[in-house]
C-alpha cells in the first residue's frame, strides 16, 4: 500500500495589518521569525526523512519567509516552490491540490494560510476527533502549527478515512 507524509504548517506570527497597506506584503515580526525557525527545528526532529520532499507555499511574504526558516533545517534535496494559488485557496482548493500531487512525492510539506490551513487539518482529522491530539487541533490554530499525518492511499484518495493524525507541533 502507498503510504505518504503530509505536514500543513500555518505561516509564523505576521505583522498587523495596515490601513491601505497589502496583505501580501505583511512580514513575519521578530517573533514570528523565531517560531518559524523553532518549527523548522521541531519539524527536522519528528524522523521523517525529508530528502526529496516537497515544500509548498503561498507567495505572500510572510509565508514565504516562513518556508525560507523551515528549508534551513532540511536536507538540500528538498525542493521549494511557491505558488500564488495557496494565498487563496480555501479547504477545497487545497484538498483538490493535494488530490493532484505527483504519486512519485512520498513527503509534502504546505505552507498557507488561515482558515484553510486549519480546516483542512481539522478535516483530515475529523475520524480522530475523539483523540486527545485532535482534541487539541479543534483548540485553535495559532500561526507557525505544524499538524502531521500519514496517508495511507495514493495521493488522489486523500481522505479522513485515509489520513492519520501524526502529532500537532506549536513553536
Amino acid at each position: 500500500m502507498t503510504s505518504h507524509h503530509l505536514i500543513l504548517v500555518r505561516h509564523a506570527q505576521a505583522s498587523p495589518e495596515l490601513f491601505g497597506g497589502v496583505d501580501r506584503e505583511r512580514a513575519l515580526t521578530p517573533q514570528g521569525e523565531i517560531d518559524a525557525q523553532t518549527i523548522g527545528a521541531k519539524l527536522a526532529s519528528v524522523g521523517i526523512d525529508f530528502s526529496g520532499a516537497h515544500l509548498w507555499h503561498s507567495t505572500a511574504r510572510r509565508t514565504t519567509q516562513t518556508a525560507l526558516a523551515v528549508t534551513e533545517h532540511l536536507p538540500a534535496s528538498c525542493v521549494v516552490l511557491g505558488l500564488d494559488a495557496l494565498y487563496d485557496l480555501d479547504l477545497y482548493g487545497i484538498l483538490e491540490l493535494l488530490r493532484e500531487t505527483p504519486q512519485s512525492l512520498g513527503t509534502l510539506i504546505i505552507i498557507g494560510h488561515n482558515p484553510a490551513i486549519a480546516e483542512t487539518c481539522r478535516h483530515l482529522a475529523s475520524d480522530a476527533i475523539d483523540g486527545p491530539i485532535a482534541r487539541e487541533l479543534m483548540q485553535g490554530y495559532e500561526p507557525g502549527t505544524a499538524t502531521l499525518f500519514n496517508v495511507a492511499s495514493d495521493w488522489a484518495g486523500l481522505s479522513p478515512n485515509t489520513a492519520t493524525l501524526g502529532t500537532v507541533l506549536r513553536p
